[in-house]
């Protein structure tokens, strides 16, 4: 189960993750996405503070949006990991390739 709520922080929109990032959660999460940047976020950062787990679907879906916003000018970061979810995306080396941060504040800084 994941639950996505929506807040928007400066001029990026937040998206803050609850429950998992698996098969069966992974559309609903890219859809939020493409969905923001369909009505013009180019600035999304994705808060991870209650994320327990990310599965390969869940990377694939940070890998599309980051793309999707690179070719359009935009960024995406990720922010607050959970160690789970810090040690998927370090061994994936996924942690070498999107923005992440231990704060909100931090990664709106690397965005900007």
């Amino acid at each position: 189960m994941l639950e996505i709520e929506r807040a928007e922080e400066g001029l990026a929109e937040v998206l803050v993750l609850r429950g998992r990032v698996d098969t069966g959660t992974a559309a609903a999460l890219e859809k939020s996405c493409m969905t923001a940047i369909e009505a013009g976020t180019r600035r999304l950062l994705l808060d991870l503070g209650s994320v327990d787990f990310v599965s390969s679907a869940g990377l694939r879906v940070f890998l599309v949006v980051a793309k999707k916003l690179g070719g359009l000018g935009g960024r995406l970061a990720l922010c607050c990991l959970t160690r789970p979810v810090s040690d998927v995306l370090a061994l994936s080396g996924f942690d070498r390739i999107l923005v992440t941060a231990p704060s909100r504040g931090e990664a709106l800084a690397r965005m900007a």
